[in-house]
């Protein structure tokens, strides 16, 4: 074979591997549906890759997503070459007792045009105190007017029946449960303090702590509740830290 036939030949094999490299990332948007739910083992640079799309764009569509993920969680993947959204003005922090509504009317917007700039939210009825939010153009929030609230009668007892204190860690606060992984009866914020029995610490089969913690007063019927310490990847939510 001539010299100038093999250059040929592989200037075209060249050009039929760029051709199936350049199909298969066009095609990896239809791999990846409009929301996605964390399995066991997914990254952001995973779901990235595989979605064909950056770990900056999933952090852009979903405000205040953390670096770490965990099983079970919903993610917006932004789909197209350029993901557009209506112009946003900024963010805001939701607070306690918020809903979309409410933020809604002391930015002078509708609902409609909040969720708008949010597609991350799925469920309009579903957000937490600490989740941070887009804000359409031209709207800005101010935060829930607090009002006085009264002294307690009598100061919460301190349980003396073997129970040792925590602080929660964690930014965005921490849900109580009725069990591990059980339903969610009551939540703490970021540095609150809660009654724990060192004895109860108990591993669960995802590999996640939790703690039973006392509940003042109780909620939902529940005198007490389960706290997650510690999540499989080594995440502790509490100060000090507690692992099994």
């Amino acid at each position: 074979m001539s010299i100038r036939k093999f250059a040929q030949l592989t200037v075209v094999f060249v050009l039929l591997v760029t051709s199936v490299t350049s199909f298969s990332g066009a095609q990896a948007w239809s791999q990846c549906p409009s929301y996605i739910t964390v399995q066991w083992g997914d990254t952001l640079s995973g779901i990235a890759k595989l979605c064909g799309t950056t770990v900056d764009a999933i952090r852009a569509a979903n405000p205040g997503l953390g670096w770490w993920l965990y099983t079970g969680q919903t993610l917006y993947i932004p789909t197209g070459s350029a993901p557009s959204y209506p112009p946003t003005s900024g963010t805001y922090v939701v607070q306690s007792g918020d809903t979309l509504g409410k933020i809604a009317a002391r930015g002078n917007t509708t609902l409609k045009n909040l969720l708008a700039v949010n597609p991350q939210i799925k469920n309009p009825s579903l957000i937490y105190a600490g989740q941070v939010i887009n804000l359409p153009a031209g709207v800005s929030v101010p935060p829930p007017t607090k009002y006085p609230q009264p002294a307690p009668p009598t100061k919460t007892p301190v349980p003396s029946d073997g129970y040792s204190t925590l602080k929660i860690d964690y930014t965005y606060g921490m849900y109580i449960r009725s069990a591990p992984g059980g339903t969610i009866i009551a939540s703490a914020l970021d540095n609150e303090k809660l009654y724990y029995k060192p004895g109860s610490v108990f591993m669960d089969s995802k590999w996640k702590v939790w703690v039973e913690v006392k509940l003042f007063p109780p909620a939902k019927g529940y005198s007490t509740g389960w706290l997650l310490v510690k999540d499989q990847f080594g995440t502790y939510f509490t100060d000090p830290h507690i692992s099994k």
